[in-house]
């Protein structure tokens, strides 16, 4: 994959690495977005659409788990399944990186990642609807939240979830210094590591609000920045589980490999069309994994550093 950001044309393996230059943020049309700095060219992000007529089905009963695929899970396991472990870095002195934004990848197996923000309003049926279909997520978690659900942060971690860096009180964080952007981190990193024992590498800026100062001090403590290429559009005024159906299984021709789908926890409409987009997902074939694991199985062995 050949990314071309603030002119300079980067190789990579799949990892859309952004060295961005000074300008303005901008944010995707479904309130919150995929905002980023842009330079020379779009970043390429899905912005949300409005809704088709797709039906709405709801599943209402989970029905027995649906049995993984042998050949994919076993490679899963041994290219990816400590992923995440090995990822993660000792918290508080994190390696500095170079600014790296990721928003989709190129793996070699048909997976994606589904990653939940925030954390209000957690719902335990979602959860549990994840854990059905054997998806573990990535979830960018506020930290002020996390710190008064420690016992569900737990579970979350227990479930094999990667619980990553979302700020402490959901800040704007290109209307902060760079000193507040780096309290906000770590302050929230704090907790998440006293509960996980270790700090993994990405954070994702609040709104998607984003540029190069905020790249840089996330990089300084050891972040990459992980955006996305799809989403639920849940964060809208009025969200609804049509409308995220469409945005995520019908807009810009579909899911593809290596997509890195957002979402909320809390929100109704994204529970109800978690329902369905599940299973169609699983029935196409399709695993549902960490960024870490989406990572390792995009290079040739260990993710870049």
């Amino acid at each position: 994959m050949l990314v071309v950001s603030a002119g300079v044309l980067v190789a990579g393996v799949g990892v859309a690495i952004a060295w961005p230059r000074y300008g303005s943020v901008t944010r995707g049309a479904d309130g919150r977005g995929a905002g980023v700095e842009q330079p020379a060219q779009d970043y390429g992000l899905a912005a949300a659409v409005a809704a088709s007529s797709a039906p709405a089905a709801v599943v209402e009963t989970l029905g027995p788990a649906p049995e993984p695929t042998p050949t994919v899970r076993a490679k899963s396991r041994a290219a990816g399944s400590n992923a995440a472990e090995e990822a993660a870095v000792r918290f508080p002195g994190a390696p500095a990186l170079k600014p790296v934004t990721i928003t989709k990848l190129k793996p070699r197996h048909k997976y994606v990642a589904i990653t939940l923000d925030d954390g209000y309003g957690f719902q335990p049926e979602l959860l549990k609807l994840l854990r059905h279909y054997d998806a573990r997520c990535t979830t960018f978690l506020v930290g002020s939240w996390a710190a008064n659900n420690k016992s569900t942060l737990k579970k979350l971690d227990k479930a094999g979830f990667e619980i990553a860096n979302h700020t402490w009180n959901h800040e704007t964080l290109t209307r902060l210094g760079a000193s507040q952007e780096r309290s906000t981190l770590l302050r929230t990193q704090k907790v998440i590591s006293a509960m996980t024992g270790n700090q993994a590498p990405y954070m994702r800026p609040p709104g998607g609000g984003t540029n190069s100062q905020v790249l840089r001090v996330a990089a300084d403590l050891g972040y990459k920045q992980v955006m996305w290429n799809r989403t639920f559009g849940d964060s809208s005024a009025h969200p609804s589980a049509k409308r995220s159906y469409h945005l995520v299984m019908e807009h810009a021709g579909g899911v593809k490999p290596g997509d890195i789908i957002l979402c909320h926890w809390g929100k109704k409409s994204t529970l109800e069309a978690m329902r369905r987009i599940l299973p169609e997902l699983k029935a196409q074939g399709f695993e549902f994994v960490t960024v870490s694991e989406l990572i390792a199985d995009s290079a040739k062995g260990k993710s870049k550093k």
